[in-house]
């Protein structure tokens, strides 16, 4: 059944399971503890479906429990627009990737066990880096780590059996460790160096040649990884040499015309970015032209590359003539 929430309904169901005790609100309210999905809220972690259940209730006045509706990736995402964390299905970021395959590869591509030592050293790692998301027992698990190396190994570009469904970003990881295992290794060291000990201000970046792994951490925990191909950086100046010769030496968005240089004076003054039309994780290896490259802004080159599949920039544009403020 669909469920009829409030972010004020939510509130109250907290603060009653609060008021009651976890054990006591689940039984009065007809469900049962949650394995995955837990609502996280002020530093604790309440089972979603129950909570939401109850706030279901206090709008529009009709008692539900467990067997009345199904799925708690459902709720999850029915709380989660409401503007709250629930973990489960939280996907691997690729730092996250970047250890577990290094520990896959460092025991010659055989998954360690859960209970193994190396496993549940790096389940407690990872929990370590997102305290909030580690309040759901479930959240990287050590068994939830063997399965990942699973993943992994399966992705593995000499794995001939079935592969599991573990996603692209786990494959594209698994290529790069079977490519050149030495970079990765060293990279893996380096983001376990970062943990949650860097002073609040630190941000550090490494560049790989050939796969460029680019680590960042903010404040006291490690925040994002992404991982992009190697840019021919004089292909890049050559391009936007040709666009000051073809618009009286000015540089601006070909998307939404900012120009740095209006904007912030001499500072700003020749500055944006270069977008591959058709990027190079489609093209992999391949000899680009400029006409392949188009000059963007620092907004716009995110806002196409903000979800996949990417937005061409012909189709950001449209967007940005749709979205106008008139």
């Amino acid at each position: 059944m669909k469920l009829t929430l409030t972010r004020d309904a939510v509130l109250s169901a907290i603060a009653e399971c609060d008021e009651q005790g976890r054990d006591r609100f689940l039984a009065d309210n007809g469900f049962k503890g949650a394995r995955e999905y837990f609502l996280i809220h002020g530093g604790q972690a309440y089972d979603s479906k129950a909570v939401a259940g109850f706030a279901h209730r206090l709008v529009t006045g009709r008692r539900v429990g467990s067997s009345d509706f199904q799925g708690g990736a459902a709720v999850s995402d029915e709380l989660r627009a409401l503007g709250f964390v629930v973990t489960g299905d939280a996907d691997w970021t690729w730092d996250e990737l970047l250890l577990a395959c290094d520990l896959l590869a460092s025991s010659e591509w055989v998954s360690p066990r859960a209970h193994t030592d190396e496993v549940q050293a790096l389940s407690e790692f990872l929990r370590e880096q997102q305290p909030d998301l580690a309040l759901s027992p479930e959240f990287r698990s050590p068994s939830s780590v063997h399965r990942k190396l699973e993943d992994l190994r399966s992705a593995h570009p000499d794995y001939h059996a079935s592969a599991t469904k573990g996603g692209r970003a786990t494959k594209a990881m698994a290529a790069a460790f079977a490519a050149d295992y030495e970079t990765m290794h060293r990279l893996a060291s380096e983001v376990r160096g970062l943990g949650t000990d860097r002073d609040e201000d630190t941000s550090v970046y490494t560049e790989a040649s050939g796969t460029e792994i680019v680590t960042a951490a903010e404040g006291k925990v490690l925040r994002r990884m992404t991982t992009v191909r190697e840019r021919d950086r004089g292909l890049r100046d050559t391009k936007l040499a040709q666009f000051r010769a073809a618009h009286q030496g000015r540089v601006f968005c070909e998307v939404c015309s900012f120009d740095f240089g209006k904007v912030y004076g001499e500072h700003g003054e020749g500055y944006a970015e270069v977008h591959h039309r058709v990027p190079l994780h489609v093209t992999d290896e391949v000899v680009n032209g400029l006409d392949e490259l188009i000059v963007l802004c620092a907004n716009c080159h995110r806002m196409i590359h903000r979800r996949a599949p990417w937005l061409t920039p012909d189709q950001l544009a449209g967007l940005l003539t749709s979205n106008a403020v008139i």
